[in-house]
């Protein structure tokens, strides 16, 4: 076919398609003998109905189906022998139109990656970075176990922070009950975030039985419109006090976490932390890889893929701030503000993609196995869970299969980088 293809710039082509007056010719033929056949045309017996009746009634419809059918086709055949790879849909350019005894040609411009040539990714120069696990940090490690395995005991003693209270919670905005904001039998931990912070400091130093009032002004901006500009009262009762009674940290509290002894639960600590210092340490000169390679290689990226992540970045911050309770700014403020990041993030993903290709670096059905079962055991999920999550969120494996091999990639650059103290 040999498609004329022309550069319209480092990141769009234009394709300029011919199909044959034969192959358009013989399409139209295959499909009026189908109608031929299948059609009743009143006055004449099936398959006798004369060709001008059929053009007549059916020419927009069969003008219709042949570019319908020949037109991707052609394109895909173009694509191919230009060994083009489109980022995005084509944008055919003109009306596409059928011309009795002609050849159909019509123009498409695509986006496509930009091509880069050689680049320098062997031995970049890296800061060494270093770690330490210090002392206080297994101490604070083995607290935290220590509050984990935390038991309460009802109590009749005043409540202090850390103690637990149950309690009844009926809520009034303007005197008018708010079923919604109201609750029966509520586990408060005194001191906890998951409350507003008015709720602890009325209910320290309380009783069973004692009941308290709290007012809390929510600001205009809040989240839950119900409540947005309001002053809520919560008229409090406390139905039952609990103490909080810490385990010793001694060789009991190792046993519990699967150690013989306090001091092998104490080395055990110190490699865990050290392991996630040394990763996080991994992660940090990734990305001075990465920088280094923004650096040194200056391309144009397809505006489509730039939107596309733009997109992506905005889809992120609203669930980000949905979880926080955090305002989220208007569309056009957060395109503006994502423009550059979005960029150097397709740059980063041209980029490793190219080395990659380059260096036969491939994510094996072992990696995707490794890493799910990974993230399932990280996030106490099952296989199962982990992918029906990635396929509901993200539509297929193909997310999680590019986070891995961007970061084989990096990990093969990173072999080769020299890091200096």
């Amino acid at each position: 076919m040999h498609p004329n293809v022309e550069e319209v710039t480092a990141t769009k082509r234009r394709l300029k398609i011919t199909i044959p007056e034969d192959v358009i010719k013989g399409e139209i033929k295959s499909i009026y003998d189908k109608i031929r056949v299948t059609s009743k045309i009143p006055g004449f017996r099936p398959g006798k109905a004369p060709q001008s009746i059929l053009e007549k009634r059916f020419g927009k419809n069969v003008e219709a189906e042949v570019i319908e059918k020949i037109v991707p086709q052609y394109y895909m055949s173009a694509i191919k022998e230009a060994r083009l790879d489109p980022v995005t849909y084509p944008n055919i350019e003109e009306q596409i139109e059928l011309k009795q005894g002609e050849p159909l040609s019509f123009s498409v411009t695509v986006e496509v990656k930009p091509e880069i040539g050689d680049i320098n990714f062997e031995g970049i120069a890296l800061k060494k970075k270093s770690f330490v696990v210090e002392d206080d940090e297994i101490e604070k490690s083995l607290s935290m176990l220590q509050e984990s395995k935390a038991l309460f005991s009802v109590t009749e003693d005043a409540l202090q922070e850390g103690d637990m209270s149950i309690l009844d919670s009926e809520a009034f905005i303007d005197d008018k009950v708010e079923d919604n904001l109201s609750y029966k039998e509520y586990p408060l931990l005194i001191g906890s975030q998951e409350m507003p912070k008015e709720f602890s400091d009325a209910l320290t130093g309380k009783k069973k039985g004692d009941s308290v009032e709290v007012k809390i002004p929510f600001e205009g901006d809040h989240p839950n419109k119900s409540i947005a500009g309001k002053e809520v009262v919560f008229k409090v009762e406390i139905k039952e006090t609990k103490k909080k009674n810490l385990p010793p940290i001694d060789d009991e509290l190792a046993k519990e976490a699967e150690c013989e002894t306090l001091e092998e639960l104490k080395q055990k600590i110190r490699e865990n932390l050290g392991k996630r210092k040394e990763s996080q340490i991994n992660l940090e000169y990734k990305k001075d890889i990465l920088d280094d390679l923004l650096k040194k290689h200056d391309f144009d990226v397809p505006e489509s893929m730039v939107n596309g992540e733009i997109e992506s970045l905005i889809q992120q911050e609203k669930e980000n701030a949905g979880r926080t309770g955090a305002e989220v700014k208007p569309d056009e403020e957060l395109k503006t503000g994502f423009a550059e990041k979005a960029k150097s993030n397709v740059k980063s993903v041209i980029l490793l993609e190219t080395i990659g290709k380059k260096e036969k670096i491939e994510v094996s059905d072992a990696d995707t196995k490794s890493a799910i079962e990974e993230i399932a055991l990280r996030n106490n999920l099952n296989v199962e869970e982990v992918t029906k999550l990635y396929a509901v969120r993200e539509g297929s494996m193909d997310a999680l299969k590019s986070r891995l091999f961007a970061d084989k990639v990096l990990e093969h650059i990173l072999e080769k980088a020299k890091i200096e103290d």
